[in-house]
């Protein structure tokens, strides 16, 4: 994971309920994602596609899967806005807290639902990483999602199906949510 404008304290949180939702080691790249060139004045907006971009260097091991997070606004060409995007079947992809931060829509800071927010965005661009396209099933967190709210709707974990794609716990971290993350 690269980061650009996350508060540390909620990249760490980020790091910890990705390793336990995931069950695999989850590394925090200690990176700032260059988003000036990926700028364009006419929209006000950030290009996924020159983001993506920026993300090949350096390298990364064919092994790796790296998704950065960001606080810009994204986009891509054939949509308004984008809360995030990856390549299908790739290693990159990109999740934007700029939307799905309560204070966009003009709601008080909550940084529980922003947590839960971001952390079920990047679970989503990583399942594309991993070759899985939008699931029908409205709960699991490879479900479209054009809006925060739809976000909302989602658990934070894969069904069944795309679990075992992902070769992860198809429960994740939502009985860790369900007891609370204070026990």
């Amino acid at each position: 994971m690269g980061t650009g404008g996350l508060a540390p304290g909620l990249l760490n949180q980020l790091r910890q309920d990705l390793a336990v939702s995931l069950a695999h080691p989850v590394r925090v790249m200690d990176q700032v994602l260059p988003t000036k060139e990926a700028f364009v004045l006419d929209r006000q907006q950030y290009s996924v596609d020159v983001l993506l971009q920026t993300m090949q260097r350096p390298a990364v091991d064919p092994e790796t899967k790296r998704i950065a997070v960001t606080d810009v606004d994204l986009f891509l060409p054939v949509f308004a806005h984008v809360l995030g995007s990856a390549q299908l079947n790739g290693q990159l992809g990109i999740a934007s807290t700029h939307r799905l931060c309560p204070m966009f829509a003009g709601e008080p800071m909550d940084l529980h639902k922003l947590r839960l927010r971001i952390l079920k965005e990047v679970m989503h661009e990583l399942g594309h990483t991993f070759g899985l396209v939008h699931c029908q099933l409205s709960w699991c967190v490879m479900n479209a999602s054009l809006l925060p709210e739809h976000v909302d709707l989602k658990d934070p974990s894969y069904c069944g199906s795309c679990a075992e794609v992902m070769n992860v716990p198809k429960d994740g971290i939502l009985s860790f949510f369900l007891k609370g993350d204070n026990e």
